[in-house]
C-alpha cells in the first residue's frame, strides 16, 4: 500500500511524463524517484528528484504513510545552488510533503549570474514560484489528490522567497513563514561592514580583542532598560550609548579604550552603509545592532591589521555576478556612490519591500516574519521598515496584525544562534492561525545549550527534549517587547510579561 503512489508515477510512464512536461508555466522532468526505508524520525518517503526548465533542480520528499495532506516548499539560503536536504527533516517528520530547489543554479557564488539574465531571474522570484507549482502537481498525481494546505518556510534568502510569493503570487500558498528576509540589502551591508575597518591602504584599523570591551560598555549603558541585567538588549534601537563614551584620552593604554580610528569604526558598523556624502543607502536602521558586537569578529573586523575575507567573497562575486559590463576574471569593490543606481537594472527582480499586500490578505493568507535583533548578516532594522511601511499602506497596525505578525528576537543572530533565544515552534503557530484562526500573540523563545551550526542543522524537533535548552523568555508580536517583572526566576517565560507602549 506505501508504494501506491510510486507505483503510480509510472503504471502510466509516458502520459505521466506528458502530464509533467505540460504544467502551466513549470515544464518538469523526473529523472529519478525512490522509496527510500524510515530512518529514526523520518517516515518512509518517496525522494523524488527532477528538473522545471530551464535548468531548476528540485527534491521532492513525500511520506508513504500517513501524510497529513499538507504540503510545504523550504527556501534556501545565500546563493543557494544546491539543496540543503537536511533541513527538509522536520517538515518530512511532520508528515509534510517537502519540496526545496536549487533556484536554477549549481555553486554558492553569485557568478552564476555572469551575462545569464534567465539564471539571475530564476534566482529571484521564479524558481520558488514553478517550483510551488511542480511540486504541487507532483503530490497530487502521488496522493491522487491535491494538497489541502500548502505553506512556505525559509530564512535569509528562503526569507525573501516567502515575502515574495507573498507580494507576487498570492494565490500560491495559504500561509508563510520567513525569517531575516534578505531583501537585497546584503551586498552592501556585507561588505560595508568589513570596509569600515580598513584605512587608506586596505588595512584593518580595529583590533578585534577590543570586541568585548565595546559590548561591555554597551552592556552596562543599556542592558536594565528592560528591567533585568542580562547581557539583552530587548529593543537596541533604545540604546543610545555613543563609543566615544571610551575613547582613549592623552597617554592611555590603547589596549583599554578605543583609539579615534576605531571610535569612527564602530560608529559606521552602527550606521550602516552610506554614500561619499555620508548619506544612508539603507531602509530602517541600516547597521548592525548595539550588543551584536560578538558576532563581529572574523567576518567583519579580522585579526589586527588584516583585511575581512567577506569583501572579496561578497564585492567581487556580486559585482561580476550581476553587472554583465565587468570583466568575469576580475575583483570588483562594491562602489556605494554608483552602484546603487546601477543596481536599479536589476532590482525589480530581487526587490521584496512592496508593502501592499491586499492580494495576499485578501486571499486569505498569513504571513509570520521573524528577525533576530543581533544580525549582522541582514540588517534587521530592514525588516522593521518592511513592516511598519505595510502597516501604513494597509490601514494600520491592527489591520494589518489580522494577517501579518513580525517578531524581533533579542539576542538572536542571522537565522539561529546568538546569546538569546534562538529555538520557538513557528511553524505549528503559523498551523494554528491559518487551520484554527488562532493568532500568534506570544511567542516562548528557547536558548538551546548545544548551540546549532551555521546551517541550523539539525532542525529542532518540536516539542524540544527536555534538558536542551536553558532557558525561555516570550516575545511579542512588533512593535511590543517583553519586560522582567520584577519577581520569579527570570530563565523562565513565566516571569517576563509585556512592556506597556510607553515605554517601549
Amino acid at each position: 500500500a506505501s508504494l501506491a503512489g510510486y507505483a503510480t508515477l509510472y503504471a502510466q510512464e509516458d502520459k505521466v511524463k506528458e502530464r509533467f512536461a505540460r504544467i502551466p508555466d513549470a515544464p518538469t522532468a523526473i529523472y529519478k524517484a525512490d522509496v527510500l526505508p524510515a530512518d529514526g524520525i523520518i517516515p518512509e518517503e518517496c525522494r523524488v528528484d527532477g528538473v522545471i526548465a530551464p535548468n531548476i533542480g528540485f527534491e521532492l520528499r513525500m511520506p508513504t504513510k500517513n501524510w497529513n495532506g499538507k504540503f510545504m516548499h523550504y527556501g534556501c539560503g545565500g546563493a543557494c545552488g544546491l539543496i540543503y536536504n537536511p533541513q527538509l527533516t522536520e517538515p518530512l517528520a511532520r508528515g509534510y510533503a517537502v519540496i526545496a530547489t536549487d533556484m536554477g543554479h549549481q555553486g554558492q557564488t553569485q557568478l552564476y549570474g555572469y551575462a545569464n539574465i534567465t539564471a539571475i531571474i530564476d534566482f529571484t522570484y521564479r524558481a520558488t514560484h514553478v517550483g510551488t507549482l511542480a511540486g504541487k502537481e507532483i503530490v497530487e498525481q502521488f496522493y491522487g489528490k491535491p494538497a489541502r494546505k500548502s505553506y512556505f518556510m525559509g530564512c535569509s534568502t528562503g526569507g525573501v522567497q516567502g515575502v515574495i510569493e507573498a507580494q507576487r503570487f498570492p494565490y500560491d500558498f495559504n500561509a508563510i513563514l520567513v525569517s531575516a528576509p534578505a531583501y537585497g540589502t546584503g551586498p552592501s551591508y556585507l561588505e560595508w561592514g568589513a570596509r569600515a575597518n580598513l584605512d587608506k591602504n586596505g588595512n584593518g584599523i580595529m583590533d578585534p580583542e577590543k570586541l568585548p570591551m565595546v559590548r561591555k560598555a554597551v552592556l552596562a549603558a543599556c542592558d536594565e532598560l528592560d528591567g533585568l541585567k542580562d547581557g539583552l538588549l530587548m529593543d537596541p534601537r533604545q540604546c543610545k550609548w555613543d563609543p566615544a563614551s571610551i575613547e582613549c584620552k592623552a597617554g592611555a593604554n590603547t589596549q583599554q579604550c578605543l583609539t579615534s580610528a576605531e571610535v569612527d569604526v564602530v560608529r559606521k558598523i552602527y550606521a550602516g552603509p552610506m554614500n561619499s556624502k555620508g548619506e544612508s543607502l539603507s531602509t530602517g536602521m541600516g547597521g548592525m545592532a548595539k550588543g551584536s558586537e560578538y558576532g563581529w569578529s572574523p567576518s567583519f573586523i579580522a585579526g589586527k591589521g588584516q583585511t575581512a575575507t567577506r569583501i572579496v567573497d561578497i564585492g567581487s562575486s556580486f559585482g561580476r555576478g550581476f553587472y554583465p559590463n565587468v570583466a568575469a576574471n576580475a575583483e570588483r569593490e562594491y562602489d556605494y556612490d554608483a552602484d546603487p543606481q546601477r543596481g536599479d537594472i536589476l532590482s525589480w527582480l530581487r526587490y521584496g519591500m512592496n508593502p501592499d499586500l491586499r492580494r495576499f490578505r485578501d486571499a486569505g493568507g498569513k504571513m509570520i516574519m521573524y528577525h533576530g535583533w543581533d544580525d549582522n548578516e541582514v540588517a534587521p532594522g530592514s525588516s522593521v521598515d518592511y513592516y511598519e511601511t505595510t502597516t501604513n499602506t494597509m490601514g494600520g497596525e491592527a489591520a494589518t496584525q489580522k494577517f501579518f505578525r513580525l517578531f524581533m528576537i533579542p539576542g538572536m543572530g542571522h537565522c539561529r544562534r546568538g546569546p538569546g533565544g534562538d529555538a520557538a515552534d513557528f511553524l505549528t503557530a503559523l498551523e494554528n492561525w491559518d487551520e484554527k484562526g488562532t493568532a500568534p500573540d506570544e511567542m516562548i523563545m528557547h536558548h538551546l545549550i548545544k548551540e546549532q551550526n551555521y546551517l541550523g542543522l539539525p532542525r529542532p524537533i518540536y516539542p524540544l527534549a527536555d534538558g536542551s535548552y536553558d532557558r525561555t523568555r516570550p516575545v511579542y508580536p512588533y512593535p511590543d517587547v517583553a519586560k522582567y517583572s520584577g519577581t520569579g526566576d527570570p530563565k523562565d517565560a513565566a516571569s517576563w510579561e509585556k512592556a506597556p507602549r510607553s515605554a517601549n
